[in-house]
């Protein structure tokens, strides 16, 4: 094998003591520095998502409230006249239009006004806020016995009438007498819907 070079030609230079090659030296220098740093910033981005568990959300609790239990004002005075909510009443309003002992709606009006009927007692059956509910049997029993108002109406003017009847209301379930709704509301009324224009008590 034969060696092509010219024994008397000057060596060549190395590429980078060139001014050409130290240009490419120094490119590939930056390039290789921002392709690391590429990389690195990669490697970081993708630990940030990958690497890092997801935030654990803890689920709402919310407190269940038990309702306030609020007895209703019973006892003089009486509601003044106009529309009243059942549970405004007082007792000894007269009442006009009446139709219904659990009506949730009352037409008040003066005793001297024609009226159909007249809530003659209105007791709470406990005002203990930890006593049970005792059951629909129990309350009802207790509600006619509070209804019982002979004792409560002017025999005298009672008179004057053949067919007087009583309707009452009264906490119905347990819903309602945990809140507080005990009352038992007493009305007289005449059965063939006459109308009266004194008090009956």
């Amino acid at each position: 094998m034969t060696d092509t070079t010219d024994p008397g030609s000057p060596p060549q230079p190395r590429l980078t003591d060139t001014p050409r090659g130290q240009t490419i030296f120094v490119s590939l220098w930056v390039l290789g520095t921002l392709v690391v740093l590429a990389l690195w910033g990669g490697a970081f981005l993708w630990g940030q998502s990958v690497g890092s568990p997801e935030p654990v959300v803890e689920p709402e609790t919310i407190e269940s409230v038990e309702p306030a239990v609020e007895f209703p004002e019973l006892g003089p005075p009486s509601a003044t006249p106009g529309i009243r909510a059942w549970d405004e009443l007082r007792g000894g309003e007269c009442i006009a239009n009446f139709s219904d002992a659990f009506a949730e709606e009352f037409e008040v009006v003066g005793c001297s006004a024609s009226h159909t009927a007249e809530l003659v007692r209105a007791e709470l059956l406990s005002r203990d806020a930890e006593e049970a509910y005792p059951g629909d049997a129990a309350v009802l029993a207790n509600a006619r016995e509070i209804c019982d108002v002979r004792d409560a109406i002017n025999i005298e003017v009672a008179r004057e009438y053949s067919d007087l009847r009583t309707a009452y209301s009264y906490p119905v379930n347990q819903e309602q007498w945990d809140v507080g709704e005990r009352g038992v509301y007493c009305f007289v009324y005449s059965e063939s819907g006459e109308s009266f224009t004194t008090s009956l008590r």
